[in-house]
């Protein structure tokens, strides 16, 4: 179990209109991914970054690690 941190977006933040997450919330209506712009299928991740399409999402992961 996490420490008292998450790193999750409530969906209300998402579609506030304001704030960082709006760019995520326009990926996501548009189904695209946030880093490389293609349109994604239902393998779209939310990273701490955006809403990245899986190809992205994992190439981030590796890169961390």
């Amino acid at each position: 179990m996490k420490n008292g941190t998450s790193r999750a977006v409530l969906v209300g933040d998402l579609f506030r209109g304001d704030g960082p997450f709006l760019s995520i919330a326009d990926d996501f209506v548009a189904m695209r991914c946030g880093f490389c712009g293609h349109p994604v299928d239902d393998d779209a991740r939310f990273t701490a970054d955006g809403f990245w399409c899986s190809a992205c999402a994992t190439a981030l992961a590796a890169s961390i690690k």
